[in-house]
Formats: structure tokens, sequence, C-alpha cells
């Protein structure tokens, strides 16, 4: 559920596949077409969306595979910090996020949203 928000269509924007930037943290907020209800809830998801987007090129830098930036700790902080607005979000909104974790291969986190 947490790595939910990390859905976004980065191979469209020349990002390596998977890779969270700042750019795709802004166009996720954009499509979502937040609520002001929920856009109180977005600052602690952009925040963790953008270290993990931080730690995933570090480990890009490092040889290694981005998606290891998704451990079980980052789960559960991401759980943590993304469960607030998800209980907000319509279903609409929901499948949009669904949609763009498709698009990158995160089927486990499109099915349990």
């Amino acid at each position: 559920v947490v790595t939910v928000v990390l859905t976004f269509v980065l191979r469209a924007f020349n990002a390596p596949d998977g890779v969270l930037t700042p750019a795709e943290v802004r166009r996720l907020k954009a499509a979502l077409r937040l609520s002001p209800e929920q856009e109180r809830y977005w600052p602690p998801v952009e925040a963790l969306l953008q270290e993990i987007g931080a730690q995933q090129i570090a480990l890009i830098r490092a040889g290694r595979q981005p998606g290891e930036a998704l451990g079980f700790g980052m789960k559960m902080r991401a759980y943590s910090a993304t469960r607030p607005l998800l209980s907000l979000l319509q279903e609409e909104q929901k499948a949009e996020i669904r949609r763009r974790a498709r698009a990158l291969g995160f089927e486990a986190v499109a099915a349990a949203i």
C-alpha cells in the first residue's frame, strides 16, 4: 500500500526505470488533483517520495538496482506516511495510482490499492 505513491510513469520522461525524480513527484500530485482536505496530507508523502528517489539515485550510482530502496523498513515508513492520504482518495485517484504503478512494473503495489 505504501509504495503506492511511488507509481509514476517514469519511462516517458527519460528517468531510469522505476526511479522517482522530483519532477515525477510533482506530476503525480498534479495528476491526483488533490482536494484541499487531501492536500493537508500530501507533505509527508512528498517528503518520503523525495527521500526514496534520492536513495534510488545513490543505489544506481553504486551499481545497484533502484528497487532496493524499497526494503521492509522503507515500506513501513511509507505506510505510516501515506495511510492518512490514501484513506481520503477517491476511486478515480486510486485508479490513477494503480495505472502508474502498473506502468512501472509494480503490479503488487497496484493490487494492494
